[in-house]
């Protein structure tokens, strides 16, 4: 296959019709070895950032919708270098293993990195929760939203990030809700009880957008807050 012929979808390794889930499942699956939390060398950085310029496009309707019918993107993922970038995670996609899903679930949350992660995507949507858990891996707004508010109140506490009116509202509501008992509690392995941990990692991904603003609309009815804005992204 010639470069002309790839496309982003085929680094990702999905179709082309391929649906929103699927495409985060495959970003998923290729976040567990590129994440520097995981993988800490340069390269697996440089390749994490351009993984997530990948798939800003692909999850995005209306830039998808732009992609598919002109081809187009940014300089950066043309030429050499998107060569490059397919080459390195077709290799990537191949290892990814059930046991690399349990373990990088169990050692992600709660890490530092997650709250980096988490520090990071509330400033880049200023406060909006609902995108945030869309983008903080592993996150479940049932069972997570508590310590992350906990965590985001003492960031900005001591100035590591600013308040924002988004995030008091989602706040408050929080706190009258009744806190899960074991918000980081492991992933029960093996046959009975709860699902294996890849299938329901792939579910949280799949499941992210409509599950975030369907528990924060929850929260607004019963505790008297606003109800979430719809319509983000898949």
């Amino acid at each position: 296959m010639t470069q002309a012929e790839r496309s982003l979808y085929e680094v990702l390794g999905v179709s082309k019709d391929a649906s929103q889930a699927e495409i985060k499942k495959a970003y998923y699956q290729l976040c567990l070895k590129l994440h520097p939390d995981k993988n800490p060398d340069e390269e697996a950085k440089q390749k994490f950032q351009s993984l997530q310029k990948v798939y800003s496009i692909l999850s995005d309707p209306e830039k998808r919708k732009v992609y598919d019918q002109t081809g187009e993107t940014d300089d950066e993922l043309l030429g050499a270098k998107f060569t490059e970038l397919y080459d390195y995670f077709r290799a990537m996609f191949k290892v990814v293993t059930e046991d690399d899903l349990d373990s990088f679930y169990d050692e992600y949350r709660g890490s530092d990195q997650e709250r980096s992660d988490l520090l990071k995507h509330y400033t880049e949507f200023k406060g909006d929760m609902a995108q945030v858990f869309d983008w903080v891996m592993c996150s479940e707004p049932d069972a997570d939203a508590h310590r992350f508010r906990d965590a985001i109140r003492d960031a900005i506490a001591k100035g590591e990030v600013k308040g924002y009116k988004a995030f008091t509202s989602w706040a408050k509501a929080i706190d009258r809700a009744p806190a899960p008992q074991d918000p980081l509690r492991k992933r029960t392995k093996g046959a009975g009880g709860a699902p294996k941990p890849s299938h329901a990692l792939m579910a949280i991904r799949e499941q992210r957008a409509a599950a975030a603003n369907a528990f924060f609309d929850q929260l607004a009815l019963k505790y008297g807050g606003k109800e979430s804005k719809g319509g983000k992204k898949g």
